[in-house]
């Protein structure tokens, strides 16, 4: 009979390092981005409010970790455990609203690529302004 094993408990890894807020990070860079009108501000909305939710999830996850802590073996406890582990999956929730967030800043002209495409002086839609103007110079389809 093999010998039998003893396994530990693992206790659950904590990030000591400082991270940057992510709220403060998006206000700073809407705010750098001069080229905004009153027409972004529902795109500026959902920018900083992707940034909080990605904000939220690291704080609920620090207090999962904390509830699991502090209420081991407390059954009363354990529902109100697994109702914030339901909420808290950081990976999941950064996973779709990272991608989401760059999308928004994208379109407000908040990337290299985005403000390459906008020129030194012109917004992106530049080209097609100045295509329909020129569409409006001439003849209309149906006049003789």
């Amino acid at each position: 009979m093999p010998p039998r094993r003893t396994l530990k408990a693992v206790e659950p890894q904590t990030n000591d390092r400082e991270t940057p807020n992510l709220c403060q990070a998006v206000l700073g860079a809407l705010e750098a981005m001069t080229w905004l009108t009153e027409s972004d501000s529902a795109l500026i909305a959902l920018a900083l409010r992707y940034a909080d939710e990605i904000e939220q999830a690291t704080e609920q996850a620090a207090e999962l970790e904390r509830l699991t802590r502090d209420l081991a073996g407390d059954e009363g406890a354990y529902k109100r455990l697994k109702a914030l582990e339901a909420k808290v999956d950081v990976t999941k929730r950064v996973g779709w609203l990272g991608p989401q967030l760059q999308g928004v800043l994208r379109d407000l002209g908040g990337t290299p690529a985005a403000r390459k495409a906008m020129g030194a002086d012109k917004p992106v839609g530049g080209r097609l302004a100045e295509l329909r103007r020129g569409a409006g110079k001439g003849a209309g389809k149906y006049d003789s």
